[in-house]
């Protein structure tokens, strides 16, 4: 594993707080570019990304066959991004 810089850190912390607006297609061209490039480059950001649009993907389709254990590690996910926003 290897340590993050504090300016690796300040960019996934920019790109969180940011990451929604970008999905849902809301934010402007220049934070765009930036998450884009961002997400390119951080594994981890981009592990974040891909399980916020799957979620939302899962959202849009309705379906209601969801894995109990899934769910579970769902809600604590959840509940570990308010956590950290509530640090912030």
């Amino acid at each position: 594993m290897t340590m993050m810089s504090l300016s690796e850190m300040a960019r996934c912390l920019r790109t969180s707080r940011v990451l929604q607006r970008y999905l849902d297609g809301e934010a402007d061209d220049l934070t765009a570019a930036r998450v884009a490039e961002h997400l390119e480059t951080c594994r981890r950001c981009g592990l974040q990304a891909r399980t916020y649009q799957a979620i939302k993907e899962a959202l849009r389709s309705g379906s209601r066959d969801v894995d109990d254990l899934a769910l579970r590690r769902l809600h604590a996910f959840s509940r570990s991004l308010a956590d950290t926003d509530d640090a912030g």
